[in-house]
């Protein structure tokens, strides 16, 4: 690939000396096609005045981002610097560390997609620090070993990432046991990446929130490149006074939820909306929506929304949920469109578009989510892939029985009662039943296909959109699968999880349904297959009239 565009992101606070050695390496980069940040949290004055000082003489963009002084919170200026950068890849780095001349260039060099580059420092005692001046940056001197070691002391480690060329750093970066792991004064990755895992984690303070972001793209699926020896700053000493042992244990425990849970997406970052948007499609069944969001009450996973997708119901819908509104802590918003038949498609695009979550998932209004739905499709989610989770059929009179203490206690879900009730028994119960190793085992062997089955299935709303979500031409009978051939058509991997998360379906009767719509859908559907189509015409974005 040719060589980025780059926005170099320094972060600051009241170190003004330090970030004029900083700014004067900068002037001297032999790469040119880059802009400088500084991502100040919270500076005086004499930091601003410094920067503007330098703005009149660099040859390269210059900009200042700062905010008030709240305390230590530079994660978030630093994600206020992503937003606000205006190239496609971003290396960070801090305002008490010297770039070497090829520092841009060599993170330009080895930029690539699906990584991200991690760089090397030589730290300096304080003697050393004060010591260097604007003519031994424009000149080289504070990277040659000898003079450093004329002021004093320098380890062997430090000497070599000082003395070794190509050849030698390049070995040297595949043996080093030291992890490639995401550190703010040396490091890169594209915009895009940052952006897909909503950026640093601004509940952090000091003590591993670079690291953490950087565990989140491995676990989005990025891999890390070590340049160790390769891109290599001068780190000045300081003092750490905002370092304190609260801050440590709090970012280890958050570190610790971030390995184990595999996420990428944190909630406390560039976005502050909610991560996940449920949809709920409904048409004319209050008392069944109603015990839905029962169930959506009771989630173990308490970060969403619900935006309800309404085909056109009558008054007696909208007066359900505005009266449970009033008494639920859920976030519930309901699109509707007026009754011109069946319009599934048409809704759920509205609903799409009206949602504000990157991850998306997609049920209707007469299955009860059983408690753990929302918190095992944000658990299995993965870059480039679908969920394709599973239902439990009720019979009418059982449908008609679950009353919102059995949703509550979670008894609906519990396979004994359910059987008590009336309810016949099946290979299909083990949906209820399933611990960890049972689910996988199941999920393996399932002669079932996963595919997109509107009433438990999620997938990223960059993927919806990117094949025009749902084709509007199609009314009942396998609208939903359609949507789900497309994405299948682009590269997006259907994953099973089948027996991980069900939802109870309550019966009801199908008036809509005619053999008209299911012929004009295997049409539609034979086509997509065929043509391999990507992208409808008849989505979220319609085709111009001419």
């Amino acid at each position: 690939m040719s060589m980025p565009s780059i926005s170099v992101i320094i972060s600051t606070y009241n170190s003004e000396e330090w970030l004029r050695k900083v700014l004067e390496g900068y002037m001297y980069q032999d790469y040119e096609n880059y802009e400088v940040i500084v991502a100040d949290d919270g500076s005086k004055t004499e930091t601003r005045e410094l920067i503007e000082s330098f703005q009149k003489k660099y040859t390269v963009p210059l900009r200042h981002i700062w905010h008030e002084d709240q305390g230590y919170r530079r994660q978030r200026i630093l994600n206020d610097a992503i937003t606000k950068s205006k190239y496609e890849y971003i290396l960070f780095t801090d305002g008490d560390c010297i770039p070497r001349k090829d520092f841009v260039s060599v993170h330009a060099k080895f930029a690539e997609k699906g990584y991200f580059l991690s760089g090397g420092y030589c730290k300096l005692p304080m003697k050393t620090s004060e010591a260097i001046s604007k003519e031994d940056i424009e000149t080289g001197n504070c990277f040659n070993v000898k003079w450093l070691k004329q002021h004093d002391r320098l380890k062997g480690t430090q000497s070599l990432k000082l003395n070794s060329g190509p050849t030698v750093a390049t070995i040297l970066d595949l043996i080093t046991p030291t992890n490639a792991s995401f550190n703010n004064c040396n490091s890169s990755a594209f915009k895009e990446d940052l952006l897909a895992i909503n950026g640093y984690d601004e509940r952090m303070q000091y003590g591993g929130p670079d690291r953490e972001l950087g565990e989140r793209l491995e676990n989005y699926g990025l891999k890390s490149k070590q340049i160790r020896h390769k891109a290599i700053c001068l780190h000045l000493d300081h003092a750490r006074g905002y370092k304190t042992k609260e801050s440590l244990e709090r970012n280890l425990a958050i570190r610790k939820d971030t390995k184990k849970s595999e996420r990428f997406w944190t909630e406390h970052g560039i976005q502050k909306m909610p991560s996940i948007s449920v949809i709920v499609s409904t048409y004319n069944q209050p008392e069944w929506l109603k015990k839905a969001l029962w169930g959506f009450e009771n989630q173990t996973e308490k970060d969403f929304e619900i935006v309800i997708a309404d085909d056109g119901s009558t008054p007696d819908t909208l007066e359900m949920i505005e009266t449970f509104k009033k008494n639920s802590p859920l976030k519930i918003s309901h699109v509707w469109q007026e009754d011109k038949g069946f319009r599934k498609t048409m809704i759920l695009n509205k609903a799409i578009q009206a949602s504000k979550g990157e991850y998306i998932i997609f049920t209707d209004g007469d299955c009860i989510p059983k408690y753990d739905f929302v918190e095992t499709h944000k658990k299995h989610r993965k870059p480039d892939c679908f969920l394709s989770a599973g239902y439990l059929k009720l019979p009418m009179e059982l449908s008609n029985k679950i009353t919102k203490e059995d949703i509550v206690s979670r008894d609906c879900f519990d396979p004994k009662w359910l059987v008590k009730q009336g309810l016949k028994r099946s290979f299909k119960i083990n949906k209820l039943t399933s611990n960890e190793t049972k689910e996988k085992f199941l999920n393996a062997i399932t002669p079932t296909s996963p595919t997109w089955d509107g009433n438990n299935v999620s997938g990223w709303r960059r993927d919806i959109l990117s094949v025009n979500g749902f084709d509007e031409r199609m009314q009942y009978g396998g609208e939903d699968r359609e949507l789900g051939e497309r994405l299948m058509n682009k590269g997006i991997k259907p994953l099973q999880i089948r027996y991980s998360t069900v939802t109870i379906h309550l019966d009801h009767p199908r008036g809509y349904v005619t053999d008209d719509m299911i012929v004009k859908n295997k049409a539609i559907r034979k086509q997509t297959k065929k043509n391999k189509s990507i992208w409808t015409e008849y989505g979220i974005e319609k085709k111009e009239v001419v």
